[in-house]
C-alpha cells in the first residue's frame, strides 16, 4: 500500500467517524427516505390505478384513486420534508462536533506545538466543517434508504411485469463503474480548487492585517492585482470541478435514460400488441403506466450517490486539513489549574529545548531558574525566542526536550493555563464597555475589585475623562483611546485574574517615552509581590527588573544581577 493509500483510508475513516454526533439523525432521515419511497409508489399505484378506472368508466374506483392519490401524496411530502429537517439537524450536530475539536486544537489550551496560520484555522472552521456536515447529511441516509428503496420498486415492478424488471437489473451494472470513474474524474479538480481556496483565503487575510503597511509603501495597487489573480484562479478552478460533474453527471443520466427508454419502447410496443414476450403476463395500461411511473424511482438513489462522489472528494480534502489540525493536538491536555493565588510563583527550566516542526535547528535553548517574587528582563533581537521562551513558560507550548516547572513552597508541577497573568504588545479591545473590557478574564469579579483593578493599572484619571466612565464603549463605533491606555487596560485584565506569575511580551512597544514611563509604574504597582518575566527591547523596563538574561539566536545566556527595584 502506498503512501497516498494509507492517508486516504485514514481519511475515510476519520470521515465516517465524523458522523457519529449526527448518526442518530441520520438513522430517522434514511428510515423516512424508505417510507417516502413507499408512499411514492402507492401514489403512483394510485394514480395508474384511477387512470385504468376511467378508461373502464368505474366512476367508483376512479373516485377512491383520487382519494388514495391525494393521501399518499400528502403523506410523501410530509415524510420527504421531515427526513430532510432530521438530515439537517444531523449536519448541525456534526458540524458544531468539528468545531469543537478545532476550537481545541486551534486556541492555545491544547498546548499544541505548531502553528496553524489564521487563513487556514478560519477556512477549516468556516468552511470545511460545513463540507463535511453537507456530505453526512446527503450521503448518511441515502446509504441507509437507497438499498430498501431500490429493492421495493424493483419487487413492485417484478409484480407487475418481470421482463421490464430484468431491463432495470441490466441497466444496474453499468451504473457503479461510471460512479466510480465520475468520483476519479473530479478528484483531481477539487484538489485545484481546494488549494485555490486556500491561496485566496491567505492572500485575503494579508491583505487586511497589512493594508497600513501596504498603503504606507504605496504597494496597495500591486496587492490589488495579486488578490485578483488569486480570485481568478480559484474562478477557474471551480469552473473546471463544475465541467467535470457536469459531464459525469450527463454519463450517468445517459444510461438512465436508455435504461427508461428500453421499458417505455417496450411497453409500448406490447400495448399495441407488437411484442410478446414468452410467459410474461399480459399488460394493460394499469400496468404498464405504473412501469413506468416507478422505473425512475429505482435509478434516483445511483443518481444521489453518484452526485455524491463529488461531495464526497469535496468532504476527504475537507477532513484531510482537519485531522492534521486535530492531530496536532497533544493527547495529555494540561488542565487549566491555577496554583495558589497567596504566594508567587517561581519558574524552573530544565535543559529546556524548542523546535518548530520541520525546523533545522532549535528555536529556544535554556536553563534558569526564576526565583518567586523577583522581576528578570529577558533582552536579545527581534526573532532571537523571546516570545517562544514565554509561551513555554506559560504552557502554551510544550518544549520539544527538558521541562518546565513552575512551584511554590507546596507545589511543583508543570505550567498551569490560564494560571499565569500575560500582557503583550498588542491589546485587543473588544466592541465592548470599558468595564467588560477589563473583565474579559474574570466576568464574576466584583465591582470593588474592578476598581482596584483600574487604580493598579493607573487608568483611574483616564477613566474619569471618558464621557460613561467604566460603561463607555470602546471599539467599532465606540471611544478610542491611545496605545498607552490600552495596555493599561491589558494590566488592569491581568490585575483582576489574581495571578502570581505574570509574563510580559514586549509591553511598552510602540509608546513614547511619557505613555512608557506611565505604563513601567502601572507594572510596577500591579505585580507587587509577584513573579515577573519580561521580554523587551526597553531599557527603562529593562531596568526595572531584578535580574536580566539575553538571548541570542535562542540560547538564554548571560543571566546578571542589576540594581533591584
Amino acid at each position: 500500500m502506498t503512501t497516498n493509500e494509507m492517508y486516504e483510508k485514514s481519511d475515510s475513516a476519520w470521515l465516517a467517524a465524523c458522523a457519529a454526533p449526527g448518526r442518530h439523525w441520520f438513522h430517522l432521515s434514511g428510515a423516512l427516505r424508505t417510507l417516502e419511497t413507499l408512499f411514492t409508489i402507492t401514489r403512483w399505484g394510485a394514480l395508474a390505478w384511477t387512470a385504468q378506472a376511467a378508461m373502464d368508466r368505474a366512476r367508483a374506483h376512479e373516485t377512491w384513486g383520487l382519494v388514495a392519490f391525494a393521501v399518499t401524496s400528502v403523506l410523501a411530502v410530509g415524510a420527504d420534508w421531515t427526513a430532510g429537517t432530521l438530515a439537517e439537524r444531523g449536519a448541525r450536530a456534526v458540524a458544531t462536533g468539528l468545531r469543537q475539536q478545532l476550537t481545541g486544537a486551534l486556541l492555545p489550551t491544547a498546548g499544541r506545538i505548531s502553528e496553524t496560520g489564521p487563513a487556514e484555522a478560519a477556512w477549516a472552521m468556516v468552511d470545511l466543517a460545513d463540507d463535511v456536515a453537507d456530505f453526512h447529511a446527503r450521503t448518511a441516509p441515502l446509504s441507509r434508504s437507497a438499498p430498501l428503496s431500490m429493492i421495493a420498486v424493483l419487487a413492485v415492478t417484478a409484480a407487475v411485469h418481470w421482463p421490464a424488471a430484468i431491463v432495470l437489473v441490466l441497466s444496474t451494472a453499468l451504473l457503479p463503474l461510471n460512479m466510480r470513474l465520475a468520483g476519479l474524474f473530479a478528484q483531481h479538480g477539487v484538489d485545484r480548487q481546494s488549494a485555490a481556496t486556500r491561496h485566496l483565503n491567505a492572500v485575503v487575510l494579508d491583505s487586511f492585517r497589512g493594508m497600513r503597511t501596504l498603503r504606507e509603501l504605496g504597494a496597495v495597487g500591486r496587492r490589488g492585482r495579486t488578490l485578483t489573480t488569486a480570485a481568478e484562479q480559484l474562478n477557474k478552478a471551480t469552473m473546471s470541478v463544475l465541467r467535470r460533474a457536469f459531464l459525469s453527471g450527463m454519463i450517468m443520466d445517459v444510461v438512465i435514460t436508455f435504461s427508461i427508454a428500453v421499458n417505455a419502447t417496450y411497453i409500448g410496443l406490447s400495448l399495441l400488441g407488437y411484442v410478446q414476450v414468452p410467459h410474461a403476463p399480459r399488460l394493460d395500461l394499469f400496468t404498464g403506466l405504473l412501469v413506468l411511473l416507478v422505473c425512475p424511482m429505482y435509478f434516483a438513489p445511483m443518481r444521489a450517490r453518484a452526485s455524491a462522489f463529488h461531495q464526497r472528494e469535496r468532504a476527504l480534502i475537507a477532513v484531510g486539513v482537519i485531522r492534521d489540525i486535530v492531530n496536532d493536538t497533544p493527547a495529555e491536555v494540561i488542565g487549566a489549574v491555577r496554583p495558589r493565588l497567596t504566594e508567587p510563583v517561581g519558574v524552573s527550566l530544565t535543559a529546556v529545548r524548542f523546535r518548530y516542526g520541520g525546523a533545522d535547528e532549535d528555536t529556544v535553548t535554556a536553563d534558569a531558574d526564576f526565583a518567586p517574587g523577583t522581576w528578570t528582563a529577558i533582552t536579545g533581537a527581534s526573532g532571537s525566542g523571546k516570545s517562544t521562551l514565554l509561551s513555554l513558560i506559560a504552557g502554551l507550548r510544550r518544549p520539544s526536550a527538558g521541562s518546565v516547572r513552575w512551584q511554590t513552597s507546596f507545589v511543583r508541577r508543570a505550567p498551569a493555563l490560564g494560571g499565569c497573568a500575560w500582557v503583550g504588545q498588542q491589546t485587543v479591545l473588544l466592541d465592548a464597555t470599558v468595564r467588560d473590557n477589563i473583565r474579559l478574564g474574570r466576568p464574576d469579579a466584583a465591582e470593588q475589585r474592578i476598581r482596584q483593578a483600574v487604580e493598579a493599572a493607573g487608568l483611574s484619571a483616564v477613566i474619569e475623562g471618558l464621557p460613561e466612565g467604566l460603561n463607555t464603549r470602546l471599539g467599532e463605533g465606540g471611544w478610542g483611546v491611545s496605545t498607552g491606555e490600552a495596555r493599561r487596560i491589558a494590566i488592569a485584565r491581568a490585575f483582576l485574574r489574581g495571578a502570581r506569575l505574570w509574563l510580559l511580551d514586549e509591553p511598552t512597544a510602540h509608546l513614547d517615552a511619557d505613555s512608557e514611563r506611565e505604563v513601567v509604574e502601572a507594572l510596577r504597582r500591579a505585580t507587587d509581590g509577584c513573579t515577573v518575566i519580561v521580554a523587551t527591547h526597553s531599557l527603562p523596563l529593562a531596568a526595572a527588573a531584578d535580574t536580566v538574561l539575553a538571548i541570542d539566536d535562542g540560547l538564554l545566556h548571560d543571566v546578571r544581577p542589576v540594581k533591584g527595584r
